[in-house]
Order: C-alpha cells, then structure tokens, then sequence
C-alpha cells in the first residue's frame, strides 16, 4: 500500500543471470514523498494475525 502522490512503475530485472535464477522478471518501484506499507506474511498468516482485532 503507497500515498497516492506517489508513482508506481514496473521495470524488468536487469542482469541474465536474474532472469534464468530470479524469483521474478519484474520489480516494483515507487517513487516520490509519501509513505509505503510493506507486508510479508501469506494471506492465512495475515488473516489470522489481525482475525484477534
């Protein structure tokens, strides 16, 4: 989740070696003030992280 000020652009990874042993061919970049919210866990664990609240 980004502030809508802010720019989100997909590019390609560069490097040969990124494309045949990368997790992924794309990677986000967001530019601009504001602020993000990363979260890392799976949808279950999430759903069960904040099911309490």
């Amino acid at each position: 989740m980004f502030e809508a000020e802010m720019n989100l652009e997909f590019t390609s990874v560069k490097g040969i070696k990124n494309k045949f042993f990368g997790d992924s061919l794309f990677l986000a970049e967001i530019h601009g003030p504001g602020r993000i919210w990363l979260q890392s866990m799976s949808p279950a664990k999430l759903a069960a992280a904040i099911e309490p609240y």
